[in-house]
């Protein structure tokens, strides 16, 4: 027996099931007898009413398109007997309106009112039909894109073309159907293909995602064509393929190569010349010939390819340098030469000229061609000249005014002599007057050595005794000093060919200058070796405090000297002695540190061979 509280369960259960029912999107419907006897929400909307009384009770022909109506009684019937209901089956309803509306549907056998009744479940297929034709669009356009661009298009999959644009086909000479029936082999050569799967391969696995394209083709004529472009991993039927694009650029090609050709003469000719030349684009150095290099130290053309002319410029003419650039190209003309300040690779400074002009169209660029010359032989002639000039002049002072002063210095002497005896309370003046006029006659004698003429006597010698004898003179001087000389010579040492008075007078000058210089003691030491250029090399150096950079250049200047009561003459005297003996003398020195003088002396071979060249070119004028 059915009590009132188990009615009201029932008619909840029904209301919720028929809410349920309605907020289905897809549409139900029950009839029985061929007719409708009950329909949701999404229905109406299908068939485009607004009340379920315009649809219950109505035949379900209705509503069916009269080009399906002849077979649904059929399909029904398959899909109630079907042992899967889930499948669907297509048809087409008709709205109130008269148009169509493509649906699928599913028929269930059901009980409705206690009564047979068919449950069909229909799914509106508009939007999924629009979108298909969506789809299509875009597909063609697609199509038409890809057939119309101005690119090769191509897929590969599985070592085979199986799509190609006609543009490419074109590329090779081939038609679309021509060219699907090669293989990539027929299209690049078994090499070329082998290279471009490696390199795709290696992209792949490091997680590259676009793979660029650079390779030389097979044109149908045997001839050869040059491709770049790109392209990308796609999955196309499940399967991994490869999409690329790529352009014709054999011409491009071609003109590269006629560039590098061209820039291969540049070098070729700039390789020959007997000038240092640098290739700068924008300020960055592309090219330097061996030259160029040997001037700044470099041994790999890497340490200067690549890097900004600013590097081996000195700094305090990067302005003056910017500038220069700016008006190289801007103008066809070449640059006069200007003095420059080169930082080579070690650090050293180099006095050098550059001389610059526009190149056109190197690679394909306007570059800037300078040609660098060093100025440190120009520089030291010009300074010897200079000393030489100094020489000559004092000199010619010295033999004009030496002997007008030696006579009044001998009476003035003289009577200050008498003077202290007279007065014997001031005797401190006359001393600093006899000091005096010694100071004077020892500039006057420095002046007649420099005045004499320098045609001495040369013979064969040894060094080692020569060094010797001068050292014991200066020992007592070097002991009071509280100074010590210490003396390291190779032996045997080869003979020289010298003036023993001479070269005396120079190691006296230069001792006696390192053992003063330092005044609270220290050491003085000597090395004396045979140099594998046919010299031997003599080097004295002190502990003293050294001579400031701007004035090193200077010394050897007449009456320029670092100590109080210098005349400045004895190391030019002593320069002058060392060139006439075709040797060289250097100072090289360290503030706090000391300063060291080299001296190299030609063997006793090498000074007969070039005395006997220099007397035989005398000769010959």
């Amino acid at each position: 027996m059915v009590t009132d509280r188990d009615g009201e369960q029932l008619k909840e259960s029904e209301d919720r099931y028929q809410h349920l029912v309605h907020l289905l999107p897809d549409g139900l419907i029950v009839y029985e007898n061929e007719h409708i006897v009950f329909a949701n929400v999404s229905v109406l909307k299908m068939i485009g009413v607004s009340r379920l009384d315009e649809i219950i009770g109505h035949p379900l022909y209705r509503f069916i398109h009269p080009d399906y109506i002849d077979d649904l009684p059929a399909q029904i019937q398959y899909m109630i007997n079907e042992a899967r209901p889930s499948n669907f089956v297509y048809n087409k309803l008709l709205r109130l309106d008269n148009r169509a509306v493509d649906v699928e549907m599913r028929a269930v056998a059901v009980k409705y009112d206690g009564k047979q009744a068919v449950q069909l479940i229909i799914r509106d297929l508009s939007d999924q039909k629009r979108m298909e034709a969506s789809l299509n669009e875009k597909d063609y356009l697609y199509k038409s894109l890809v057939e119309s661009v101005v690119a090769g298009v191509f897929v590969g999959q599985d070592n085979s073309i199986i799509y190609a644009n006609p543009y490419l086909a074109e590329l090779y000479g081939y038609t679309v159907e021509e060219m699907l029936a090669l293989t990539p082999f027929d299209l690049l050569g078994e090499a070329e293909f082998n290279k471009i799967k490696s390199k795709i391969i290696s992209g792949v696995v490091s997680g590259q995602r676009q793979f660029p394209l650079k390779y030389k083709g097979i044109k149908k004529d045997g001839s050869t064509v040059y491709l770049e472009g790109n392209s990308t991993i796609i999955t196309l039927n499940g399967y991994p393929s490869l999409l690329g694009t790529v352009q014709d650029v054999t011409f491009k090609h071609e003109q590269d190569c006629l560039l590098r050709d061209s820039a291969k003469v540049y070098q070729k000719i700039i390789k020959f010349v007997p000038e240092p030349i640098v290739l700068s684009d924008e300020g960055t150095i592309i090219y330097v010939n061996k030259l160029a290099m040997q001037m700044i130290g470099a041994c790999e053309e890497a340490q200067v390819v690549g890097k900004s002319v600013f590097d081996f410029i000195h700094p305090s003419q990067h302005k003056y340098t910017q500038n220069t650039l700016a008006q190289i190209i801007a103008s066809d003309e070449p640059t006069p030469f200007q003095e420059r300040v080169i930082v080579c690779t070690d650090g050293r400074l180099l006095d050098a000229e550059i001389a610059s002009i526009r190149i056109n169209n190197y690679m394909g660029k306007d570059v800037m061609l300078s040609v660098i010359r060093d100025l440190t032989d120009r520089k030291r002639s010009e300074e010897m000249l200079v000393r030489s000039e100094k020489l000559s002049v004092i000199g010619q002072l010295a033999a004009g005014v030496a002997h007008e002063i030696r006579n009044p210095l001998t009476a003035l002497k003289g009577f200050t002599q008498l003077l202290r005896n007279k007065y014997e309370k001031q005797s401190h003046y006359f001393d600093i007057m006899a000091n005096e006029i010694d100071r004077i006659n020892l500039i006057v004698n420095e002046f007649m050595t420099l005045a004499k003429p320098h045609f001495s006597q040369f013979s064969i010698a040894q060094l080692e005794p020569i060094m010797q004898s001068v050292i014991s003179i200066l020992e007592t001087q070097a002991i009071l000093l509280n100074v010590e000389i210490t003396v390291k010579l190779d032996r045997p040492l080869p003979s020289i060919y010298c003036n023993e008075n001479q070269l005396k007078q120079v190691f006296l000058n230069v001792i006696k200058n390192a053992i003063e210089a330092m005044p609270d003691g220290g050491r003085v030491e000597i090395t004396v070796d045979a140099a594998e250029d046919g010299f031997i090399r003599i080097r004295i150096n002190d502990g003293g405090p050294g001579i400031p950079e701007g004035l090193i250049k200077k010394i050897g200047e007449p009456f320029l000297t670092t100590k109080e009561k210098g005349t400045g003459l004895g190391l030019m005297i002593s320069t002058r002695i060392i060139e006439a003996h075709q040797g060289t003398l250097q100072l090289r020195s360290v503030l706090k540190e000391g300063t060291t003088v080299e001296i190299k002396l030609p063997v006793q071979e090498k000074m007969i061979e070039t005395n006997a060249c220099a007397c035989d070119a005398r000769h010959s004028k």
